[in-house]
């Protein structure tokens, strides 16, 4: 195994890095074990940059993400190239980065690394979501538009110009086989959260409190492919026999959060949705201590279907009982024992799953500890760890023996 303590690393990410999980959990893993970490990222919303620990350094660029249509993720992507290009080319002429580890999206923030891809140092592509289905989904295109043609262009260069590549699922992996991706090239390491941080002991005086609500939690993102109206839809029903219901719907907030609050008011449930703006990662696991039922309304389509959802470890960490969508990715991370599967848009069976929860106390204890097998046997992030580790041996031998 490579000794960590001479390893001097570079994350590349366009994301506030505190609070993306997944770069986190490499970062923090890396420095624990005496590497050096910089890390390149778009800066806080608030401008304030928090202390990331010892031997991470974090870099920002005066680049932000605020666009929304296809033409301003094109600009915003162009720009932050640019600006990434440089920071990271003048940091390795004074560093001389050991990896160069770049995280999607977009793909092609890997040719940032261009100078030290010449240089030989092995550049990883870390392919968080596949990103031609993503924006199938999120602008309603055929695959065989224009746009979508483009994007599948640019993921095959960028992937091909990766030493190794990354994903978080078998549905990503199948993709980008599909389009040409040697299966030697691609490592598999599950989007697993911290579990230093999503600890339930650190919590269990918060989570055997008493309860003034029976709480279901959604903390991410916003968007109409995540189903949120389907638990709004069903509180009617659901308030009428939990009086104390609550439905906290965590992150940030959009045009789609306003759609959401007035189809609340609509159906007469507004005082049972909360909806809380993005909190750092280190606050979301007291948010799911205090909670009851965590919750995946995915709406099933061709991106959400294979898209790894990490929240559904986190309630799993935290003791909560899960109420999901059935699809490909929910059904590859946990068994029918362990989770409460509905069929895609079923508010009547989303609320049944609810109801039985709320009136079974055995049931949420069987799910927990069923979930907990799952975790365990499969996912846990020491595998995870494992996996990344032996890559970084291969590549840096490979790289010796060049």
């Amino acid at each position: 195994m490579t000794d960590k303590k001479q390893l001097k690393m570079c994350m590349l990410v366009h994301q506030n890095y505190f609070i993306d999980a997944r770069v986190r959990r490499y970062t923090e893993s890396l420095a624990a074990d005496g590497a050096k970490v910089d890390v390149i990222c778009v800066p806080p919303e608030d401008g304030l940059l928090q202390d990331a620990g010892e031997n991470i350094t974090i870099h920002t660029i005066p680049v932000s993400r605020m666009s929304k249509t296809p033409a301003g993720y094109l600009l915003e992507y162009t720009l932050a190239f640019i600006f990434y290009f440089f920071k990271l080319t003048g940091l390795y002429i004074t560093k001389h980065f050991n990896v160069i580890h770049v995280h999607n999206m977009p793909d092609f923030l890997v040719f940032a690394a261009l100078l030290p891809k010449l240089m030989g140092t092995p550049i990883i592509l870390d392919v968080h979501d596949i990103t031609p289905e993503f924006y199938q989904t999120k602008f309603q295109k055929e695959k065989d538009h224009p746009l979508i043609r483009m994007i599948v262009f640019q993921e095959r260069l960028s992937t091909h110009f990766a030493s190794a590549v990354i994903t978080t699922c078998l549905g990503f992996v199948a993709k980008l086989k599909s389009r040409g991706l040697k299966p030697e090239k691609i490592t598999l390491i599950y989007n697993t959260p911290n579990a230093n941080v999503f600890n339930r002991n650190d919590y269990l005086s918060l989570r055997n409190a008493p309860r003034e609500h029976f709480t279901l939690i959604f903390p991410g993102t916003q968007a109409p492919r995540y189903g949120l109206d389907i638990p709004i839809r069903a509180l009617p029903e659901l308030s009428a026999s939990i009086p104390n219901i609550r439905l906290q719907i965590v992150g940030s907030q959009n045009a789609y959060t306003q759609k959401l609050a007035a189809l609340a008011v609509q159906l007469g449930v507004r005082e049972y949705v909360e909806f809380i703006p993005s909190v750092p990662l280190d606050k979301i696991p007291a948010l799911l201590a205090a909670a009851d039922v965590g919750i995946y309304p995915a709406i099933k389509e061709q991106f959400m279907n294979i898209a790894i959802p990490e929240k559904l470890f986190e309630y799993c960490l935290m003791g909560l009982p899960i109420v999901a969508t059935r699809l490909d990715v929910t059904r590859e991370m946990f068994s029918d024992k362990a989770v409460l599967f509905f069929d895609s848009g079923r508010v009547d069976q989303f609320a049944a799953y609810v109801l039985n929860l709320y009136n079974d106390p055995d049931l949420v204890k069987s799910k927990v500890a069923l979930a907990d097998i799952d975790y365990q046997s499969r996912f846990s992030w020491e595998n995870g760890k494992r996996d990344y580790s032996l890559l970084l041996d291969r590549l840096l031998q490979k790289k010796t023996n060049l």
